[in-house]
């Protein structure tokens, strides 16, 4: 990347090489001997190519050996080597090579992925003297970019010396130009996003002038200095000013964890490191301390750059950055109010026990009307229409109430997941998850039967109540037949359709944290204290009102988004004739009781009760399981949790399962105060 300041000590006698190859030779002769610039490209793209190819087949970077050997015993050769390469990089523009490659663009993730997708059919038409696409055609695969980066270091400097005489005019390279531009582009973009709106209210600075971002700008002209005494000098306090905008960062992203998340503003500050760790790795090169720290730099830079290069054009790398990034951030924002849900002690258990009950009476209703939804035979979106307000209004009315229903909380722990795993490593890390994983299924357990208790005993009672008043069951035959048939656990598509379920649960929790998460980050719970209706019903109304939102929009959102999920599920399946439909165990078991209610005692005797008695037990576990694995999964992918250390958590939770299988099934008792504190805090 352009002179590199030295003055390097002559070596008096190369070190020894491996043979030299003829066809070595020719390529060297052909560079050195371009005529033009597009023929020096070409020339030294073949030449690295055959040095890469031959490296592969052969060990310790044998054939760069020969080269350099080659070069530095033959003077005159060596001479016209270096002027053939010192034209090829005044010909080649490096800016948006040094000042883009590997730095997340300003485009939607939507956007860019189009782009990358249109860029493999159709590679974007770079200007021929650009060093990106030069770079790009030498190292292009990952295994000539790893080859690169496994250079030694002694190998690369007798390379530099070679490539950069001392004698050369510096002041006209124009490599060296662009490094200097590339550096104050970098340092304007980052002064924009530090400086924008939403990065002003959540920083340190008091204002625009006293704000480090502002200062990068002039601080960053002074290590561009002509004068590389001064630059050097003006190292140091280029360095300490980032740092203070470092800070500043860093008090933006403690503020998101207290106030919500922008998923704009998370990039922005990706974009702020990453242009950080370039700007730093180019005033490495321009303000050497030694000309060996200067080699040092330049090769680092190399690799960064060849490493970007891919990057930008790899769809599958820029997915997983992406969405680990947003995968941390959802979990870390997604119903973090959903710790309640998890049983601490056993008084919390009771607690659930007498919360499941009304829960359970409370869906009574619901599955009575989701009967008769069912068998209006409604067009299909008031139908979905319909069932989604049906299932909705009674979500939320759990919320008010305090009431449970079993499955719809474990997508919700997905913070205090994410907690554990952010939290701890190895062994602990295991032992955490298996102690919250049995706090989870042990309190669902009690959810569910709870549940189930109360919905079935609590639907016999409404069909006797409405054979008192109207004198006939509330189930015609066909609809109570037609509820065994679809629990059947091998002839109906249960299975499948609780895993829906599952899916469902999970998605709505989600949504759910994500209205939570845009309240705070948008202040809604302070905009609705301060709006001006509060001037007719009174400052204080309006600041209660404002609290009930901030507490209960995330589980009222959650509610009414699963509730239309529900409703509309089977409808889309039906629309576009796929295999979609819910299973949801407490719903499920309403409607087998008040199928059970239609037929009277007999159905205890036929074999079809059982088999759906053994469907709702495999909702239960598929509602339960699929939810929470898909959050845990999500938790585990955005920490960077290896396939190791996965497989590690899974076998601590077996081994957990067959040592203590109780453990997952009982209330919890004193032995778990540790891991309360933990959740705590």
């Amino acid at each position: 990347m352009g002179q590199i300041q030295q003055t390097p000590a002559r070596l008096e006698s190369p070190p020894p090489g491996p043979p030299l190859s003829a066809e070595l030779v020719r390529r060297i002769l052909a560079f050195c001997q371009a005529q033009d610039a597009r023929a020096r490209q070409a020339t030294v793209t073949r030449l690295v190519r055959w040095i890469q190819r031959t490296n592969q087949r052969r060990s310790n970077h044998a054939e760069l050996t020969s080269l350099l050997v080659y070069l530095e015993t033959n003077p005159e050769v060596r001479n016209q080597f270096a002027v053939a390469w010192a034209l090829l990089l005044n010909e080649v523009r490096s800016l948006a090579l040094l000042a883009e490659t590997g730095i997340p663009s300003d485009h939607a993730l939507i956007t860019e992925v189009v782009l990358r997708l249109v860029a493999k059919v159709f590679p974007s038409a770079r200007h021929e003297m650009d060093a990106s696409r030069l770079l790009l055609a030498v190292y292009r695969s990952k295994s000539y970019v790893r080859q690169f980066g496994e250079m030694p270091p002694e190998l690369f400097a007798r390379l530099a010396m070679i490539v950069s005489p001392p004698n050369a005019d510096v002041e006209k390279d124009e490599q060296r130009s662009d490094l200097r531009d590339a550096l104050r582009l970098l340092a304007t973009r980052v002064s924009w996003l530090g400086l924008k709106p939403e990065m002003r209210t959540r920083n340190l600075a008091a204002g625009v002038s006293d704000s480090p971002f502002y200062e990068l700008l002039r601080r960053t002209e002074d290590v561009l200095n002509p004068h590389p005494a001064e630059a050097r000098a003006a190292v140091s306090p280029w360095l300490e000013v980032v740092g203070h905008c470092r800070q500043e960062i860093g008090a933006v992203h403690r503020h998101m964890e207290s106030a919500g998340v922008s998923v704009e503003q998370v990039f922005d500050l990706k974009k702020i490191e990453a242009c950080f760790a370039r700007m730093e790795a180019l005033v490495a090169v321009l303000c050497p301390t030694t000309p060996q720290d200067g080699i040092v730099a330049t090769q680092h830079l190399l690799r960064t750059l060849m490493a970007g290069l891919h990057f930008d054009h790899s769809l599958g790398a820029l997915l997983h950055e992406n969405l680990d990034l947003i995968a941390r951030k959802m979990v870390e924002h997604t119903g973090e109010s959903g710790e309640h849900y998890i049983a601490r002690d056993r008084s919390e258990y009771w607690l659930m026990w007498r919360a499941a009950i009304g829960g359970g009476l409370l869906t009574v209703l619901t599955a009575a009307i989701k009967m008769r939804i069912v068998d209006a035979s409604l067009p299909p979106f008031i139908e979905g229409f319909a069932s989604g307000t049906n299932y909705a209004v009674s979500f939320v009315l759990l919320q008010v109430f305090g009431l449970v229903l079993a499955t719809k909380q474990p997508a919700a722990t997905a913070a205090t997941f994410a907690g554990i795993v952010r939290d701890y490593r190895g062994a602990e890390r295991s032992s955490k998850i298996a102690d919250f994983v049995s706090r989870i299924t042990s309190t669902q357990l009690a959810a569910a039967i709870g549940n189930v208790f109360a919905v079935s005993a609590g639907a016999l009672v409404f069909e006797r109540l409405w054979v008192l008043l109207f004198a006939h069951s509330y189930l015609p035959e066909e609809s109570a037949v037609h509820v065994y048939q679809t629990l059947h656990p091998f002839e109906s598509k249960t299975a499948l359709y609780a895993i829906i379920t599952g899916l469902i649960l999970w998605m709505a929790a989600l949504i759910g944290g994500w209205c939570e998460n845009f309240a705070a980050y948008y202040r809604i719970p302070r905009a609705v204290a301060q709006h001006p209706l509060g001037d007719r019903l009174g400052s204080r109304r309006m600041v209660k009102l404002a609290r009930g939102v901030e507490r209960n929009l995330g589980g009222w959102s959650t509610s009414v988004v699963l509730g239309y999920l529900l409703g509309f599920a089977p409808v889309a399946g039906h629309f576009f004739g796929l295999p979609i439909d819910v299973r949801h165990v407490t719903l499920s078991s309403g409607t087998l009781a008040l199928a059970v209610a239609r037929f009277g005692t007999e159905s205890l005797g036929q074999a079809w009760f059982y088999h759906a008695v053994a469907g709702i037990g495999l909702v239960f576990i598929l509602n339960l399981g699929v939810s929470f694995t898909v959050a845990g999964m999500v938790a585990l992918l955005a920490y960077d949790v290896s396939l190791k250390e996965q497989l590690a958590i899974l076998r601590a939770l077996c081994w957990e399962a067959i040592r203590s299988p109780l453990k997952f099934v009982l209330p919890v008792g004193k032995r778990d105060k540790v891991l309360a504190k933990t959740i705590d805090g």
